[in-house]
């Protein structure tokens, strides 16, 4: 573990004079600020939450977290826990995250990428090679994890700049990986499917409104937008940023020649992911064609696909050896720290957003006003701005966290003139979109430490791709999620 610095030892003092505080107030009546008890405890948990996720870890700071809401006399354990680990959200996560480990143990995605970059159409210019590249990780981006498939499509991309004949500090190359990075967080911010942020965003807002947005709802917005977003990153690189490319004789990658035939199991463990993709888009796809079978399927919930999907790789066994070992999958494939966070966030906004806790007349008094003199179209581009900032510069679970936690409560004042759904689907899919700073997301981190791409080009490059997101989100998505939602 790395030695603290000044601000985090100040961020972690900081804290723990929050926590005794709210307890003392909670427990010894010091009726502080003259405020409600229960409100001052939520404001501290929220505030110092911020602060350790931002500053520390996501890890322990989200038990803290939701230690401190149950150690709340008005709240308890029996409160939080369904909130929290009880939640839909944290167990459709837990099994989507077993589900996927077993695809990415195949060779499925190097063999979509191989079929696409060895194709004629892509054989036929570098361009046509390239765009083959970027297509195919943006199709994969919309269902496999940003970072695992950012390691796996890395090396192709180095053989790439290699084949083109650019090396580490090249302008192109780092034009090269930018765009990369880019269209697999696009892919990402397309569907829900397997993508933690915009499942978080969405669960926050089931949770606070009792009232759902479909798999296919969100991809009807998300989809288009994030296509627009991908057409003009295209037209960056060819005539803005002019991205200069060597024709290179051979253009097969080394890297993809020697992918074995698809096994059994591989059969089995691609068939059984696209039945679950499938069952999570049948209640709108089959609404008037099958109804009693989409109902079922509506009925079920969000858990029953991927839970239905583990189970079946577990039973499933070739040789003896069943598809999905539970217990490696849960050592290697569940990313716990996610986990950990998601479920304090779910619990932490269902509080914020409880009357009882006093936070919602609070925001009414002072915030609400100046929404409520805004048209809806102005508060749902605020909360855009504000989530694409903010997920640029820090984590994207802490971005939907605190961008969902404040939405929620002002949802729920008086004459909030926006669609609280719209800007659940916009939060999510702004908070998949980190390519400026190392914080936002693993690949940026390594593009830069690589020394492939610089600091100030990912800065450069990405302010240009986050105006034409925000852009997309107005133009594309907002006219369309009005419509749906």
């Amino acid at each position: 573990m790395k030695k603290n610095s000044l601000l985090q030892k100040l961020v972690l003092l900081l804290s723990l004079i929050v926590y005794l505080t709210i307890l003392g107030n909670q427990y010894f009546s010091w009726n502080l600020l003259g405020m409600n008890p229960l409100t001052l405890s939520m404001l501290g948990i929220f505030i110092s939450s911020l602060l350790l996720w931002l500053f520390i870890a996501i890890d322990w700071p989200s038990l803290l977290c939701l230690l401190g809401m149950a150690l709340i006399p008005e709240v308890g354990f029996t409160k939080i826990l369904p909130l929290s680990f009880g939640n839909i959200t944290f167990a459709f996560l837990l099994f989507t995250f077993l589900l996927t480990y077993s695809l990415e143990q195949t060779y499925f995605i190097k063999r979509v990428t191989a079929w696409a970059l060895h194709s004629r159409w892509a054989q036929a210019s570098s361009w046509k090679l390239l765009i083959a590249f970027y297509c195919v990780m943006l199709c994969l981006g919309s269902f496999i994890s940003p970072t695992i498939l950012f390691m796996i499509a890395y090396p192709i991309f180095e053989e790439l700049a290699h084949q083109f004949g650019f090396d580490k500090g090249n302008r192109n190359a780092a034009i090269m990986l930018f765009t990369l990075y880019t269209t697999i967080a696009i892919g990402t911010a397309m569907t829900p499917i397997n993508h933690v942020f915009a499942i978080t965003a969405i669960g926050l807002y089931e949770a606070a409104f009792k009232a759902s947005i479909s798999y296919f709802q969100y991809m009807m917005i998300g989809i288009p937008t994030g296509i627009f977003i991908f057409i003009f990153l295209l037209i960056f690189i060819k005539y803005v940023w002019k991205l200069e490319l060597a024709e290179v004789t051979s253009q097969r990658l080394e890297s993809l020649k020697s992918i074995p035939k698809m096994s059994r199991e591989e059969k089995w463990i691609v068939t059984v992911f696209a039945m679950v993709v499938a069952m999570w888009l049948l209640p709108e796809l089959f609404v008037m064609i099958l109804p009693g079978l989409s109902a079922f399927f509506k009925q079920a919930g969000i858990v029953f696909p991927p839970l239905m999907g583990v189970i079946m790789l577990a039973v499933i066994r070739i040789s003896g050896k069943p598809l999905l070992d539970i217990n490696k999958a849960m050592k290697e494939g569940v990313y716990w720290p996610s986990l950990l966070l998601v479920a304090a966030t779910l619990a932490l906004g269902s509080m914020l957003a409880n009357e009882n806790v006093g936070i919602v007349a609070l925001l009414n008094k002072g915030i609400s006003p100046i929404f409520n003199n805004l048209s809806g179209f102005v508060v749902v581009l605020i909360f855009v701005i504000w989530a694409g900032l903010q997920t640029n510069l820090s984590s994207n679970l802490v971005t939907v966290s605190v961008v969902s936690a404040v939405a929620i409560a002002l949802a729920n004042s008086l004459d909030f003139s926006a669609n609280s759904a719209l800007i659940a689907v916009f939060i999510g899919f702004m908070s998949s979109m980190a390519m400026m700073t190392p914080p936002a997301m693993p690949y940026v981190a390594i593009a830069i430490g690589e020394r492939w791409l610089t600091s100030r080009q990912a800065l450069i490059f990405g302010f240009w791709i986050l105006v034409v997101t925000i852009l997309s989100c107005m133009l594309v998505g907002y006219p369309i999620g009005s419509e749906i939602l």
